[in-house]
């Protein structure tokens, strides 16, 4: 069967991308690939076997649509240099290590005869591949330009596996009612792994080490895990429960232990009685990402701002945001994540919203977020449980601030230089700030708390604030009988 015939059915399901099996299980490996730049990715690969299917590529392989229909929010005013390229960028220049989810799939015929500009067959592969290691760029080239006034896009995959990407032999159903659901890259690429095992009457994906599927549901080839334990808690447990509430499938953990440490992972996986109704793939919408930039703040925090509160009270945040810098004499705001972050939770807290415990640290009382913010006149609140949990908190960060006190000076840099490269990944931090975290000045009140709490999640628990008393209490004293400062 040619490859337009191959498109062609597989479009028959409506509202479901067939991604190929070389497009789940990757890894970047020089650059962070967002979790809005791997769904816009999927939505190109939707078009690109529609295109396929229809006979409506470009003479020269290229495949071309309004980038506002991989990216909603770009408007015909919107920058294409700063705006789009971005994203675009993401795709071309970041390169990724791809980890077949079978020994079967190391043998897919994804060779390039330069002579003919075509694909080659599947009979001129060795037989018997194993340990294959691929690298390669998801985007060959990108071009982005305007069209009668509109932003337009023309994309190329690399010529190696153009073919099965765009008329895969072996792929994965997708439902895009799922994909724009899902929040993390964690779930998104878990979610599209475990996809390819939906139809499967072994009901499991292949059984792992777990340091595998560590590097292949992380976003980040720089970000180090050092304890499965601490990655499933932070990243795969909720993973695996926004897909379980949202999805079509349902995901089981399961754990492979030697001794007492987990060694192999696999996860199984069943159909579930949910049917979300079908719909044409939605582009990511990076609406709120584009305004955020402009006031300064990463898109990665922006992404983690609408996944706690919502868009709608993101784009809220903005419209203060941006109210308040219109003002004169307004004072220069150092981070402005942290501040769109303060703007956010206080609007949370005055609707007596959940979101209330996820406020940032960019505000503190007097500040000029409160001055906006808070009624002039609103009366200080009764006493009431949150005091009480603010008293435990408090009390628990003393505690965890003494352990860390106590550790030597090259540990203490050693967290304090991973705290700088968070900051600096994830927010536009204040020169006074830098200088702090570039001196190892962790008791300073500017990044103390910073220090401090990030050491607390990774070492403690992610949620060391709200455990209960009698687990708390364990973890610490498991740390204070030995345990390792950092690993």
């Amino acid at each position: 069967m040619d490859g337009v015939a191959i498109v062609r059915q597989m479009d028959v399901v409506q509202g479901m991308l067939h991604k190929s099996v070389i497009a789940l299980a990757i890894v970047p490996t020089n650059r962070s690939l967002t979790v809005t730049g791997r769904k816009a990715y999927s939505v190109m690969l939707h078009l690109a076997q529609r295109q396929a299917a229809a006979g409506a590529e470009g003479a020269d392989g290229g495949f071309s649509t309004p980038l506002n229909a991989i990216l909603r929010g770009f408007g015909a005013t919107n920058s294409i240099s700063t705006d789009a390229k971005k994203y675009i960028d993401q795709m071309v220049s970041t390169k990724v290590e791809w980890r077949p989810l079978s020994k079967s799939e190391q043998q897919l015929p994804l060779g390039f005869d330069p002579a003919t500009g075509t694909a080659t067959d599947a009979g001129t592969v060795p037989p018997q591949i194993t340990d294959e290691l691929r690298i390669f760029n998801l985007l060959a080239e990108v071009r982005i330009y305007k069209r009668a006034g509109e932003n337009w896009v023309t994309w190329y995959y690399p010529p190696s596996i153009r073919e099965e990407l765009v008329s895969p032999s072996r792929w994965a159903q997708v439902d895009f009612a799922v994909l724009r659901e899902l929040t993390t890259y964690c779930a998104v690429a878990l979610y599209e792994m475990c996809a390819r095992y939906r139809d499967s009457p072994a009901g499991v994906t292949s059984r792992q080490h777990w340091s595998w599927w560590a590097e292949a549901l992380r976003s980040s080839p720089t970000s180090k895990v050092r304890a499965w334990r601490k990655f499933k808690n932070e990243f795969v447990a909720p993973a695996i429960k926004e897909i379980n509430d949202l999805g079509d499938i349902e995901i089981e953990l399961i754990e492979f232990r030697r001794g007492r440490e987990v060694e192999f992972v696999q996860f199984g996986v069943r159909k579930s009685a949910r049917r979300p109704d079908r719909m044409a793939p939605v582009p990511p919408d990076v609406t709120n990402i584009l305004r955020g930039g402009k006031l300064g703040v990463r898109d990665t925090v922006v992404e983690d701002l609408e996944r706690a509160y919502g868009a709608a009270a993101v784009a809220d945040g903005l419209d203060r945001y941006e109210r308040f810098l219109s003002g004169g004499d307004r004072p220069r705001i150092g981070n402005a994540g942290a501040y769109l972050r303060s703007i956010i939770a206080n609007k949370s807290r005055e609707e007596g919203g959940a979101g209330y415990g996820g406020a940032g640290q960019g505000a503190t009382a007097g500040s000029p977020a409160d001055a906006v913010l808070l009624p002039a006149a609103a009366p200080a609140p009764p006493p009431s449980r949150h005091a009480a949990d603010d008293a435990e908190r408090h009390r628990r960060f003393s505690r965890i601030r003494e352990q860390f006190a106590q550790l030597d000076a090259e540990e203490q840099a050693e967290w304090v230089r991973r705290v700088r490269d968070e900051v600096e990944a994830s927010a536009t931090p204040s020169p006074s700030i830098m200088k702090r975290l570039l001196r190892g000045e962790w008791q300073s009140p500017l990044v103390q708390v910073m220090v401090i709490q990030h050491y607390a999640r990774r070492e403690i628990d992610e949620d060391w604030a709200g455990l209960p008393l009698a687990e708390f209490e364990s973890l610490m004293a498991t740390h204070q009988a030995g345990e390792p400062g950092a690993a």
